[in-house]
């Protein structure tokens, strides 16, 4: 018997979901449920003098999470020390225009409470090289949870000068995103990363509806709004839409510790200590 094409199976899935009314799955710029998905992950150590940061291990936790064991620390002379890593997008969607999105979501938690610096990146070589991709610095707790960061919070460094570069170039091509610890508080870290997406939120589609009648204004006037992301200091993010962007991913659905991951909103200021925009 002849077998169907992979094109015909998969419009005849594409089908069925329009028929059912089920929307087309949007798949996460990045996961961490199964030993495949590691790959994407590369381990960052480094000080300004050797042997003040350290790896111990890099691995999964089986609950859809990245872990990053190792020890930081000043002890050498070093003014600063970073441990943390680098994720690609899952299954090579590197190099992405992800400029729709207004959000970055992420799943972390720490061993114990502390900031993280996220960064993302872009493939410039130099920009990447001298710090200077947009970074924000996130604070932590121990609980897992997904954190709804706006990318208008994320800024360049403000020594960068001209290799600075706005998130608003960055998210057109996109190639990596990068979790740190850095410097204090020194000593043992423990952190973890999980689902990765970028998303447009607020924007709704053009209504091709027919035109309301007074009635229907005014029933439809008590809808709610959705929620504002809060950002101080910066530019609202423009309202828009889910990405999406579809891709193979590494099999194996969510499980049941991360459907019930909680979510944070978090509010966004410049910090003087970090010189960057502090999100809690």
């Amino acid at each position: 018997m002849r077998r169907p094409s992979t094109l015909a199976l998969a419009c005849a899935i594409a089908s069925a979901a329009q028929a059912s009314g089920t929307a087309p799955e949007v798949l996460p710029w990045a996961r961490f449920d199964d030993r495949a998905s590691l790959a994407a992950a590369q381990a960052i150590v480094a000080s300004e003098v050797a042997g003040d940061a350290s790896l111990s291990s890099l691995g999964l936790d089986g609950d859809g999470l990245l872990v990053v064991n190792g020890r930081l620390g000043l002890g050498n002379g070093s003014r600063w020390s970073t441990l943390g890593v680098e994720i690609a997008p899952a299954a090579g969607g590197a190099d992405a225009d992800l400029s729709h999105a207004n959000v970055l979501r992420i799943r972390l938690a720490a061993a114990t409470a502390r900031p993280l610096r996220l960064r993302i990146k872009g493939g410039d070589r130099e920009i990447g090289n001298a710090g200077c991709y947009p970074v924000v610095v996130q604070m932590v707790t121990t609980t897992a949870a997904d954190y709804t960061i706006p990318l208008a919070a994320f800024r360049s460094p403000g020594w960068c000068g001209t290799k600075a570069v706005a998130i608003e170039q960055t998210l057109r091509s996109v190639e990596r995103v990068e979790v740190t610890a850095n410097d204090a508080p020194d000593g043992a870290v423990t952190f973890s990363v999980g689902r990765i997406d970028f998303v447009a939120e607020g924007r709704s589609e053009p209504d091709k509806s027919p035109p309301r009648s007074a009635s229907d204004e005014a029933a439809g006037a008590a809808a709610p709004v959705p929620p504002a992301v809060s950002v101080s200091a910066g530019r609202a993010p423009p309202p828009s839409q889910t990405v999406a962007r579809r891709r193979p991913a590494p099999a194996g659905p969510a499980t049941a510790a991360s459907a019930a991951t909680p979510s944070r909103r978090v509010v966004c200021e410049h910090s003087a200590r970090y010189e960057l925009m502090l999100c809690y």
